[in-house]
């Protein structure tokens, strides 16, 4: 993929410009919030029938590519049992050799569980709220997932040996794929109701991958850790979900040099790597 830095620095007046395509406006102070290494920006927008709702820019190089089309693809595919918001509206463009592209979404009812992917308290949350995320785990493992739309390739995992040289010469081959969210971490969870945001990257990974990120993003707090394990120990405590663990460690372990959350992570997944191992 093209640089980012062949794309757009600021995309302010391009944000407003999108929210007036889709009948929706919002005061030119309006906060925006700015995400994936500044290629979206994101804010509350009314629209013209006075809904609330929020809109959500992105650039690319091309209108190509997972991320492009995974919102729309997870709005279309998956049920309506899955609580997350809705797309109300879409629009894209080019221009000055990129592309654009604007969703018009529901705004969340609940409160995001935390401002960064991981926990430094135990979760505020209640019975029912486990049980929905179980149940909406379950209802995306058993989704179809579009066909070549991945979380992650064969071949990454194949490498994860160079971010746990422990498991150099193993088998890391998955005999089983299933459709995930594929960043399952707190800051993409709401409470009072449960809502599951950030879509984009849907798609096949290991079995039980969606509870390793819940899990190791969770470890911090080891109260709501050991939640995660008695509700989606099913998962966990298998081959599969074994595995799945010891790719979401890697992953955090891989990112840990660019990050301050991943940097803070690694300790927490090389152990949960550590007592994995010893179990095999």
């Amino acid at each position: 993929m093209t640089s980012s830095t062949h794309l757009p620095a600021d995309l302010t007046d391009r944000w407003h410009q999108a929210a007036e395509r889709l009948g929706a406006s919002a005061p030119a102070d309006t906060p925006l919030h700015s995400g994936m290494g500044g290629r979206t920006l994101s804010g509350p927008v009314v629209t013209t029938d006075g809904l609330s709702a929020w809109l959500r820019l992105m650039v690319a190089p091309k209108p190509e590519g997972k991320i492009w089309e995974g919102a729309a693809l997870a709005d279309a595919l998956l049920g309506d049992a899955i609580s997350r918001p809705v797309i109300l509206a879409e629009h894209t463009w080019h221009e000055d050799g990129a592309a654009f592209q604007a969703n018009l979404w529901t705004r969340l009812r609940g409160e995001i569980l935390s401002p960064t992917p991981d926990l430094s308290a135990p979760a505020p949350v209640d019975e029912q709220w486990w049980r929905d995320i179980r149940a909406c785990v379950d209802e995306v493992r058993t989704s179809a997932d579009p066909s070549g739309r991945g979380v992650m390739t064969q071949a990454y995992i194949d490498r994860i040996p160079r971010f746990i040289p422990a498991l150099e010469g193993a088998d890391l081959t998955v005999s089983r794929w299933e459709a995930a969210h594929g960043d399952l971490h707190w800051a993409n969870l709401t409470r009072d109701p449960l809502e599951i945001i950030d879509w984009e990257g849907w798609g096949a990974a290991p079995a039980g991958y969606d509870a390793a990120v819940l899990l190791a993003y969770a470890l911090p707090a080891p109260d709501t850790a050991a939640k995660v394990r008695e509700m989606f120990g099913d998962m966990l405590n298998t081959e599969h979900g074994r595995l799945a663990q010891l790719v979401i460690c890697a992953e955090i372990i891989q990112a840990s040099e660019r990050d301050d959350v991943h940097a803070r992570l690694k300790p927490h997944a090389e152990r949960l790597a550590d007592e994995i191992l010893a179990l095999q």
